[in-house]
């Protein structure tokens, strides 16, 4: 019986061309999508690597390009937030804490190898504001001060990338290209820490290496030249209200008299980044259901032609004694075949994607996934569009069909 319907449906390749061709760019369109929302849902369910809860921040830009002059107005509002009694710790963040659409990346060698990583920079304290966990070594702090090399912290994706399962705690690594000699940017790993999506719950993981931000040592003292996305993180006592933003506004737009200053919860940067990070997912969606939609309304059409053009030979079949729910299933069964050729292409263009590791950040699994609910989704559609067809066709009485004829 499925042979006969493959055989039925192929001998109708040319006539069923477009809804073949129609059904191919749904299944794949739909399966870009599943992608999408089975990598962000994947995403939503991993740890970020940090508490945001009870943790505000100051947003700084200043005008003046004295470097001292900047580390001075600094000093007076680290010594205005330490006399505040709501705030438990705060540190320097140049991290892109939820801003999903901001980064800065760097080379960084060892051993011959060379791992793209994410660079943040952030201050002593910073551990302590986000809760975040030091798997091994430790953070940044005054004994680096008169450290010879820029200290460093590494997620594990970064450690693994570099020392390939070796203890990284100890080595040197370099910022630069060693072959140009006197460009060498030292860095010692002091650090290791497991997750840390600064982006958002629905970006991915990533290698990332954090160095220190602090004004107690020059090596560490260059983000002075630049006030783009300077943060300082502040953890509040939970209970905090509003009021407490508006006083200490006044304090700190009082010492940076020249400066722009803005305070906001991290939580609400949360809430922004997510949504930024669902534009694009949501786009596909529409598109993709206007697809979908266009395809059910030409497939339901052109089951109930072709059932009508058919009468006669349902007729016959009934007469023969065939019985309604082997009708009904024929024409349902046809439909479904009809689809399969459809997906076939589309699955051949599908697994072409994990196959040649186009966007290596998305796993295989997730791909299979997205396969399979593609499938499922475009064969319970085509369900759907045949079930009224087939319960005409069923429900036909031979001797009328036959008289039609």
């Amino acid at each position: 019986m499925i042979k006969q319907m493959f055989k039925l449906i192929w001998n109708r390749r040319r006539r069923n061309s477009l809804m073949i061709i129609g059904i191919f760019i749904s299944f794949f369109s739909l399966f870009l999508v599943m992608t999408t929302i089975n990598y962000n849902f994947g995403n939503y369910l991993k740890p970020l690597g940090f508490d945001y809860d009870d943790v505000w921040y100051l947003s700084i830009d200043w005008k003046t390009q004295d470097p001292e002059a900047v580390a001075a107005t600094l000093r007076q509002l680290e010594n205005t937030l330490d006399s505040q009694p709501e705030i438990i710790s705060h540190a320097y963040s140049i991290s892109y804490l939820f801003m999903p659409s901001a980064t800065s990346m760097d080379d960084y060698h060892y051993a011959g190898k060379t791992v793209n990583c994410h660079l943040f920079q952030t201050g002593d304290d910073f551990p302590d504001v986000l809760n975040l966990d030091i798997v091994k070594g430790r953070w940044f702090g005054l004994q680096d001060n008169a450290a010879n090399h820029i200290p460093v912290v590494l997620n594990k994706y970064a450690a693994e990338a570099l020392f390939a399962g070796a203890d990284p705690i100890g080595k040197i690594i370099y910022g630069k290209d060693q072959d140009f000699q006197g460009e060498n940017e030292e860095f010692k790993v002091v650090g290791l820490i497991d997750e840390f999506r600064n982006g958002g719950e629905f970006t991915g993981s990533k290698k990332v290496l954090l160095r220190r931000a602090s004004l107690e040592n020059d090596l560490t003292r260059d983000f002075l030249k630049e006030s783009f996305f300077i943060r300082i993180l502040f953890r509040v006592r939970p209970g905090t209200t509003m009021d407490f933003e508006e006083r200490l506004m006044k304090q700190v737009t009082h010492v940076a008299r020249d400066w722009m200053i803005n305070i906001d919860q991290l939580d609400s940067a949360r809430i922004s980044a997510n949504k930024q990070s669902m534009i694009i997912p949501t786009i596909m969606a529409i598109i993709c259901g206007f697809l979908i939609i266009n395809v059910a309304l030409g497939l339901f059409g052109m089951i109930w032609y072709n059932t009508n053009r058919r009468k006669a030979e349902i007729g016959l079949r009934r007469a023969m004694g065939s019985t309604e729910r082997q009708i009904y299933f024929q024409i349902v069964g046809e439909s479904l075949v009809l689809a399969t050729f459809g997906m076939i292409t589309g699955i051949f263009f599908a697994v072409q994607l994990p196959l040649l590791g186009l966007i290596p950040f998305i796993s295989t699994m997730t791909y299979a996934v997205s396969i399979l609910l593609s499938i499922l989704v475009i064969y319970l559609i085509t369900i759907v569009c045949a079930l009224y067809p087939s319960n005409l066709a069923a429900s036909l009485q031979p001797a009328i069909a036959l008289h039609d004829e």
